[in-house]
């Protein structure tokens, strides 16, 4: 999977993420989260990008972990991600 490839997985699960509502505040605080590393990453530059992508792909992790059940699609689209991410050495 090539960035743009990356990047329109990353749009898909940012769209996604905006549409769950039923979470609680520990579980908005790591959405946020998500959802910021990802616009963080249109604005960063490419030598920003290798950091932005690191801690995105933590929060996805955490955000597997705790959406599994819930929010199966979101899940999936995370673990698609966190592979893509993996895919280019990050």
């Amino acid at each position: 999977m090539d960035k743009q490839q990356l990047h329109e997985r990353i749009q898909e699960l940012h769209n996604e993420l905006q549409q769950i509502e039923s979470v609680d505040e520990d579980e908005r605080q790591i959405l946020q989260k998500m959802i910021g590393d990802m616009s963080r990453l249109n604005e960063a530059g490419d030598s920003d990008q290798h950091h932005v992508y690191d801690r995105l792909g933590e929060g996805l992790r955490e955000g597997i972990e705790r959406f599994e059940a819930s929010h199966p699609r979101a899940t999936m689209l995370m673990g698609q991600v966190v592979d893509a991410l993996a895919k280019i050495g990050i």
